[in-house]
Formats: structure tokens, C-alpha cells, sequence
């Protein structure tokens, strides 16, 4: 199942740590409207609670790479402008407080 998270903060952070090695599912894409990819890559390295993630994880402007696998990366303020179907997203995590 390839899957997009919307909103990166603490908790869409911790959901993609939590299941990133979960053989059904592949994380494809972020949407996040703060900081932009390479914060939400140094955020998803760095948590001040759970400690440094083992994973190289690196972002660029369109894209966070972990273990040199490339999601894709968004900074729409509307999730239904997310362009979800073509990166190939069949499941959208929410994890935004909007």
C-alpha cells in the first residue's frame, strides 16, 4: 500500500518512524506546509524524545530521501490539492490539526 502523510509535525513524524519497516506499507509522499523538506528531514532525524532515528535521512527542496528512498514533498495548505494519485497514493495519513 503506498502511502502519503499530511502534516509532518510530532505525530506524522512518529507514525512514519513507527512503520517505515512494515514490509505492506511504502511511504511515497509528505505534505507539509512548515519549515519545508529539509526541516522535516532534520525533525524526523532529530526527535527531541524518541532520540536521533538510525536511518540516513537527508530532504532537498522537492523531496525527503531516507536510506536513499525518495518521497516526494508538498507544502499545499489544502490537502485536496495534494497531487495524492500522481505519486501513485492509495492511503492518506492524517495527521494535521487542521
Amino acid at each position: 500500500m503506498r502511502v502519503g502523510i499530511n502534516g509532518f509535525g510530532r505525530i506524522g513524524r512518529l507514525a512514519l518512524r513507527a512503520a517505515w519497516e512494515w514490509p505492506e506499507l511504502e511511504f511515497v509522499h509528505i505534505n507539509e506546509v512548515k519549515g519545508g523538506a529539509e526541516t522535516a528531514a532534520h525533525l524526523l532525524k532529530f526527535d527531541s524524545v524518541h532520540g536521533r532515528w538510525a536511518p540516513e535521512v537527508d530532504g532537498t527542496g522537492s523531496s525527503v530521501s531516507i536510506d536513499k528512498k525518495y518521497l516526494s514533498f508538498s507544502d499545499a495548505t489544502k490537502p485536496g490539492v495534494v497531487p495524492w494519485e500522481a505519486v501513485g497514493v492509495r492511503m492518506v495519513l492524517a495527521c494535521s490539526s487542521m
